[in-house]
């Protein structure tokens, strides 16, 4: 059984760095004990304990209500502490991912959009277009609508219910019929709750069926993952399958950065090939 220390007394010896001298630093107080109960201590104020780290274990063994600290927590307190989180300290693999699509040419047009706001007509131009993401809206491109009306109406089906001046619905019926379907296979028609882990059955079905369709091969909705973007898709399969460095991975060049910084960050190795105009990019 360790010694108990009354914390007021503790810090300070932490402070100090009074390791060895621990125990004779308390023997006035303790003397030879192992354990004193804090009745027989008198005429010392308790520590004010909100100074001392909260990852500090606090000992009960005080049945007054004032704390103690162990010999064990002040050695945690003691021990050396890890090294701050610097480039040099975090995961190498992180410093091995290239990902141009937020890299120096990036860095350099958000330069030159400040210089903009802060001297206009400084530039031989008046506006930069950030052509790195494939972001069609952004150039002026319209959004296709059935998606947005089907997510809009299945977060508030109350706009179902909206109507026109002359009567008709401002959605369009194949959305109106869309959002109706997935409402009516989520429980409680309501969304925001959790899925099943590879997506909403109904949704995986009509993908099964638009793939039977297109392809004009059966498609099973048992085989099908969705995900929000491609780019999860891509990190999902990459941890799945690599194991080692040894692991090569073909890589079309050029290529979405997407596909290099996946393989750095998961420990891959890439083998590039290069496509060919001449041939059809083949």
């Amino acid at each position: 059984m360790g010694l108990l220390f009354r914390s007021s007394r503790a810090e300070r010896v932490v402070r100090a760095g009074l390791t060895a001298g621990l125990r004779r630093a308390w023997s006035p107080a303790l003397g030879s004990s192992a354990v004193r109960d804090s009745s027989q201590i008198h005429g010392r104020r308790d520590a004010d304990v909100t100074n001392v780290p909260s990852d500090v274990a606090r000992s009960r063994a005080d049945v007054s209500g004032r704390r103690f600290y162990s010999s064990s927590s002040l050695a945690s307190l003691l021990a050396p502490r890890a090294p701050p989180l610097t480039l040099d300290t975090i995961n190498p693999r992180v410093r091995e991912c290239e990902y141009a699509v937020r890299g120096e040419i990036v860095a350099r047009a958000l330069a030159l959009e400040s210089q903009l706001t802060v001297k206009p007509g400084s530039l031989p131009f008046d506006e930069i277009i950030y052509c790195n993401i494939g972001n069609p809206q952004a150039l002026g491109q319209p959004p296709i609508t059935f998606y947005r009306e089907v997510l809009s109406l299945c977060d508030h089906p109350a706009l179902m219910d909206l109507k026109n001046p002359d009567g008709s619905s401002p959605f369009s019926s194949t959305a109106l019929h869309r959002a109706k379907q997935i409402l009516d296979s989520i429980p409680f028609s309501a969304t925001g709750a959790y899925s099943h882990s590879q997506g909403l059955l109904l949704c995986r079905q009509l993908v099964a069926e638009g793939i039977a369709r297109r392809d004009g091969h059966a498609a099973s909705a048992d085989d099908i993952f969705l995900t929000d973007g491609a780019s999860p898709a891509v990190q999902m399969v990459l941890k799945l399958l690599v194991r080692s460095k040894e692991d090569g991975v073909l890589c079309p060049i050029p290529q979405y950065p997407l596909y290099s910084a996946s393989l750095a960050l998961n420990g891959a190795t890439l083998v590039p090939y290069y496509l060919d105009e001449g041939r059809g990019g083949g």
